[in-house]
């Protein structure tokens, strides 16, 4: 008998002593890459024709411009002769112009005029980031060739045919962008710190090879008892279409890393504009209390997000969605191709 009571308290000290290691932390990036999605840089409103904007991008820095014939174009940021922040610059006829020594170039990248007096150097060309407007938002694609469609609503919501609420996060979020987006996976936390019980069958869920979509069942304080039609695109972007009060209602929240752990949040709200039924006011305050729902989902996570020291501990049965979006995550393909252009 005092042999068995020996072994255990032995087996207590060894469980004990596994106790005192914390799970696994997971690195979503890998090492010098990001995911390669569609990542927003800017708000499509803070482009206007002949405007010259710089914008934190990934672990860099781009440029976001748009020429005379409405193009919007992304590219790296510094000077190919000394460094020198573009965006200090202008554009004059549709070339960017370098603050230091007036250099210029092209909506290709390409350095086209030395006013020295010099031949442009050939290798002196800017990385030229896929670029594409939807939803009010400008987006870049990390990668050479885009993967996948710039974000949008479902087919038949017509962006000409929408009334459209855009806007940035007001402050970064200290947090690898990856983990915000788990939350799409994580029934527990909408359940206990949004106050929102939510089901998803996920024998339903649809994963293809870019996207994700899956419908879910939610209650909220704003809108009740709604279903909502979700689609995750790459690992940083989720939009949403539901009905309420007889009309569409679609959301979306996409994320943008914009350095060492931190994350740039853009939101989008919309719904038809057609008045035939309600008034153009009726629909503001629609899409203003879609606004209040999404920030009030933003700040109740924010400080969660920005002391969180993210490890896959303890997970349990009602993690198992969470679980199949971490493997998704982890398993998304990287890229960096602008890496020494932007930094």
């Amino acid at each position: 008998m005092a042999e068995q009571t020996v072994l255990n308290e032995a087996e207590k000290t060894a469980a004990l002593a596994g106790a005192w290691r914390r799970g696994t932390k997971i690195e979503f990036r890998g090492e010098d890459e990001f995911h390669q999605c569609w990542y927003p840089v800017a708000l499509s409103s803070a482009v206007p024709k002949g405007a010259l904007i710089g914008a934190p991008f990934l672990d860099g820095r781009v440029i976001v411009y748009r020429t005379s014939d409405g193009v919007v174009h992304v590219k790296s940021a510094y000077c190919r002769h000394l460094g020198a922040d573009l965006s200090v610059g202008r554009l004059v006829d549709d070339r960017i112009q370098c603050p230091f020594h007036f250099w210029r170039y092209d909506s290709t990248g390409a350095c086209t005029e030395v006013p020295a007096g010099d031949p442009p150097p050939p290798y002196a060309r800017l990385f030229s980031y896929p670029t594409a407007e939807s939803l009010g938002i400008v987006w870049a694609f990390n990668g050479e060739t885009p993967l996948h469609p710039a974000p949008h609503f479902e087919q038949g919501a017509s962006e000409s045919a929408l009334m459209i609420d855009a806007f940035r996060n007001p402050l970064p979020m200290h947090v690898d962008s990856s983990i915000v987006f788990l939350n799409s996976f994580d029934l527990q936390h909408f359940r206990v710190v949004h106050g929102m019980p939510i089901e998803v069958d996920l024998s339903q869920v649809r994963e293809h090879e870019n996207t994700l979509s899956y419908e879910a069942r939610v209650s909220t304080p704003e809108f009740g008892d709604v279903i909502q039609m979700r689609k995750l695109w790459g690992v940083n972007t989720v939009t949403i279409a539901s009905e309420t009060k007889g009309r569409k209602l679609y959301l979306m929240h996409s994320l943008c890393p914009v350095g060492p752990n931190a994350t740039q949040g853009f939101l989008v709200n919309a719904t038809p504009a057609d008045c035939a039924s309600d008034g153009e006011g009726e629909l503001r305050a629609l899409l203003a209390q879609s606004r209040d729902y999404s920030l009030r989902l933003v700040n109740e996570d924010a400080p969660i997000f920005d002391t969180l020291s993210f490890r896959r501990d303890n997970l349990t049965a009602s993690d198992r969605f969470l679980a199949h979006g971490i493997r998704y995550v982890r398993q998304y393909p990287r890229a960096h191709p602008g890496r020494e252009m932007i930094r």
